[in-house]
């Protein structure tokens, strides 16, 4: 996209949310060679440049700077199209046949994928067994990957080959033939090797499949969070290697604590769901407190304090921007406090460290965010999808206080909080108007935020994020084009926001969705 000759675009009659506040509200926005040339009323746009622009009527549609998710995965993402998807299967048995039903469709990769199984939902609370894996998939290997994306399970023939190559210690539990993977270290090293089995070419497709459903759903800008689940992070060469030819903006997170391959490879920053701790749900998020439903544990770290803080320091000191995974209390003080240990030691300017998720932060750890100025990329979507009447997931876990206290979005904006949106794909679907919807309309009142500050969440505030205020963020003359123009207004159809279509995706200027 971004290597296409760029057609100059006018565009009128419509109602431009700019979020510039030099020029809050539009009528028309002119376009050349992919930059915002002109914003303001429909005379001055036709007045600005040459005439042979071309002219696209709005019809009073609305129109926003271009979403930006802060927090995706995007290969595990492009995984649902070669995997059977799991995310309504109620059952064991549903899990089994969608699996028998998808290997007997894709004849493309050595494995069979199932994508989106969540576990603790199912009849039996649990992934199959070997022995039902066995059946469903009887001529190959199987590899089941949670919703979460923090466990996983396999079945004989998957055990045989991860048994060949990966050591007991990385096994875990599948190391007693149970076939799951249930903490972060034994999922990570099997999804490493079954997901290796993919050719370069196949992962490329995933990533062009993503970046385009990803422009459907008015993004313009992905924040790609890859690495850790190929061998070889081939996923993250194929991706830093295709990434201008995309039809959306890539901001790429390489997930290692290789900081000489991260410079090597040019980026300015490493890390992204690097995980301090690991899921709710698996109760391996990692909190100061036992969880309720589970009063044997706390979760616990997947480093040492003494590896995230040496880490942390080595990456600082190399002027790289830092992102990690953590969710539990405990596990976020952890972070922040690497993080104040490398500022003090080597101050910087503005270093922008992210905190992915955030879900669950102490006192100190918002003191420590606000003086920092951490990045914050979090998700409004889980607690609107987990912590509500009927679906009251962390009441169950943590009890009403605790769930209370959780992903206090609007008391981190109040504290002046720099908080991004994010889908964290595939855990839920890309989509930042459902997004929205969930930081406006959260089932907890001490949640809810306003329209504009929703909306910046994912605009503004995830371009402050990735550095890319000066680029994107807002409709702002000299800025990369990147727009979205929705079939309805956010801040009147504020309790629907979700069912608002997308009309058209401008990214860099070229339209790269139009219904």
């Amino acid at each position: 996209m971004k290597t296409k000759t760029r057609t100059d675009k006018k565009f009128v009659n419509g109602h431009i949310v700019t979020l510039d506040p030099s020029v809050p509200k539009a009528n028309a926005v002119a376009i050349s060679g992919g930059r915002i040339g002109c914003v303001g009323s429909n005379e001055e746009v036709l007045r600005h440049g040459s005439d042979g622009a071309e002219i696209i009527e709005l019809g009073g549609r609305t129109v926003v700077p271009g979403l930006i998710d802060s927090h995706v995965h995007a290969f595990a993402t492009g995984m649902f199209d070669i995997a059977a998807d799991l995310r309504g299967a109620s059952s064991v048995g549903e899990v089994c046949a969608a699996l028998t039903q998808q290997a007997r469709n894709e004849g493309r990769v050595p494995w069979a994928f199932g994508m989106g199984c969540s576990p603790w939902l199912l009849q039996e609370k649990r992934f199959p067994t070997v022995a039902e894996l066995d059946e469903a998939v009887p001529d190959r290997p199987v590899y089941v990957c949670s919703s979460t994306f923090h466990s996983g399970a396999t079945n004989s023939a998957g055990l045989k080959v991860l048994e060949h190559i990966l050591p007991a210690s990385s096994l875990g539990a599948a190391a007693d033939k149970r076939g799951w993977f249930l903490d972060d270290e034994s999922h990570f090293a099997a999804a490493r090797l079954a997901f290796g089995s993919l050719a370069d070419e196949q992962i490329a497709l995933l990533y062009r499949s993503v970046a385009s459903r990803a422009a459907s759903k008015g993004v313009t800008t992905l924040h790609c969070l890859e690495g850790q689940f190929v061998e070889g992070d081939r996923d993250v060469l194929t991706l830093h290697a295709i990434a201008e030819s995309l039809p959306v903006n890539v901001v790429l997170m390489y997930q290692t604590m290789d900081v000489q391959r991260v410079l090597d490879l040019g980026l300015p920053r490493i890390g992204g769901c690097l995980t301090v701790d690991g899921a709710c749900f698996e109760h391996t998020a990692c909190f100061y407190e036992p969880y309720v439903d589970r009063p044997d544990t706390c979760g616990c770290l997947n480093y040492s304090e003494e590896v995230v803080r040496d880490f942390v320091m080595e990456a600082h000191r190399a002027g790289l921007q830092i992102g990690m995974h953590a969710i539990g209390d405990r596990a976020i003080d952890v972070l922040v406090r690497a993080y104040a240990a490398a500022q003090a030691l080597h101050p910087r300017l503005d270093c922008r460290h992210r905190v992915e998720h955030f879900q669950a932060p102490s006192d100190e750890a918002l003191a420590i965010a606000h003086d920092l100025r951490l990045a914050l990329p979090m998700q409004p979507i889980f607690s609107y999808l987990w912590d509500r009447t009927g679906a009251d997931h962390y009441v169950a876990a943590f009890g009403p206080s605790r769930a209370e206290r959780m992903e206090p979005f609007a008391d981190l904006l109040q504290r002046g909080l720099r908080v991004a949106g994010g889908s964290d794909s595939p855990v839920t679907e890309i989509d930042p108007l459902l997004g929205i919807q969930a930081a406006v309309n959260n089932p907890r009142p001490s949640r809810r935020v306003p329209v504009d500050a929703a909306l910046r969440m994912f605009t503004t505030e995830a371009a402050w994020v990735g550095r890319e205020e000066d680029v994107t963020g807002t409709i702002s003359v000299g800025k990369r084009a990147d727009l979205a123009v929705l079939g309805a207004d956010p801040f009147v159809e504020s309790g629907a926001i979700h069912e608002i279509p997308i009309e058209m995706t401008i990214c860099g200027g070229e339209i790269v969705f139009s219904r």
